[in-house]
């Protein structure tokens, strides 16, 4: 086993990032964009909160509308697009059975267009338009996550625990390779020990599910759940891209994994391969030089290596893939005994 990875694995993992830099971003929240938005403040305000923060993107999800993509102030890469619609599972086993869902496009028309291809959200059309919370049997709201795939959409339930109530995990998912939301507001709440304990869940069960972060708070931009994406560009279209195959992490710190020619989020053949690791690009927020950092390397069996690593620079690290069904990173302040930040798997196959 090598603990500090060799020139030839950095090089390798590089390679697979290559043109790649980290992006600091939220994944979920509101602005004031009129309609039937429910934020409480402007895109302009946004902005503003966004490069005081040294964040690179928010995704506004407003809710019943596209208006709020239409928007003089709306700029691509800076704010990223779709809404938060809610619904009933008509046929879940849940006690509530009320979820809501997070659809995440590049742009407004792939949006329109799953809109109207399901005519149970009865969408009036256009940048004015608005649509309902429609009931779906479990059967019919995989169709939608499927459409959602189909027209270049990200998929994410958010705040899973907030709302439903289940003690079966299964209740909590539909489809392999979405996201589920394990930050919700912050680093450490109730509702975030409950999500993360239900992704952890759902991976022992088999289920290929990416760890997602989320603010929600219908304010101004905060840094307390940050989601990073490597990505070629500033750009909505990057940034999805590396979205809909679970390549980011959930959390202010950069994680890039390859097992062979596999990234995070994929899944590829484990044998006679090594694991490779980078972690590095601390958001600001949460480097602070006095403090002791930690990477563990987790698989199905638990943790399976750990090394201190700094937060002002990167780090790099190899171990040989076993026989397992999945590898996954976790970024850790040691003095704060803070879980920064959940790298997403790479499964086996």
């Amino acid at each position: 086993m090598t603990t500090l990875a060799r020139e030839c694995d950095i090089k390798c993992l590089m390679d697979k990032y290559r043109s790649c830099r980290a992006y600091h971003g939220e994944l979920h929240d509101h602005a004031n964009t009129g309609g039937t938005s429910d934020g409480k403040c402007t895109l302009a305000q946004w902005r503003n909160s966004l490069a005081s923060l040294k964040m690179d993107f928010a995704a506004i999800l407003d809710h019943r509308q596209v208006r709020h993509m239409y928007l003089p102030d709306w700029e691509d890469g800076l704010f990223i697009g779709g809404s938060e619609p809610g619904t009933l599972i008509a046929d879940s086993k849940a006690a509530e059975k009320q979820m809501h869902y997070n659809m995440i496009f590049s742009g407004p028309k792939d949006l329109e267009n799953l809109l109207a291809e399901f005519p149970e959200f009865e969408f009036t059309g256009g940048p004015e338009g608005h649509f309902g919370y429609p009931s779906f049997t479990r059967a019919r709201f995989c169709e939608l996550i499927d459409a959602v795939k189909a027209h270049g959409g990200f998929f994410v339930y958010p705040h899973p625990k907030l709302l439903m109530r289940s003690d079966d995990p299964c209740d909590y998912w539909f489809r392999d390779e979405t996201g589920i939301e394990v930050f919700y507001m912050d680093l450490v709440n109730k509702e975030t020990e409950a999500n993360y304990a239900l992704w952890v869940d759902l991976l022992a069960r088999g289920k290929r599910v990416w760890a997602c972060a989320g603010g929600d708070l219908h304010a101004e931009a905060t840094n307390t759940a940050l989601t990073t994406i490597y990505a070629e560009e500033h750009t909505n279209e990057a940034y999805i891209r590396h979205l809909r195959v679970g390549d980011f992490t959930c959390g202010p710190v950069g994680v890039r994994m390859v097992i062979g020619d596999t990234k995070t989020g994929g899944h590829g053949c484990f044998a006679g391969k090594q694991l490779v690791v980078g972690v590095g690009d601390f958001h600001v927020s949460v480097i602070n030089t006095t403090h002791t950092y930690r990477v563990d390397l987790i698989n199905n069996n638990g943790v399976v290596f750990s090394e201190k690593a700094p937060c002002d620079q990167a780090s790099f690290f190899a171990i040989d893939a076993g026989d397992c069904d999945f590898y996954r990173a976790e970024v850790w302040d040691v003095t704060r005994e803070l879980r920064l930040a959940v790298g997403n798997p790479i499964w086996n196959v």
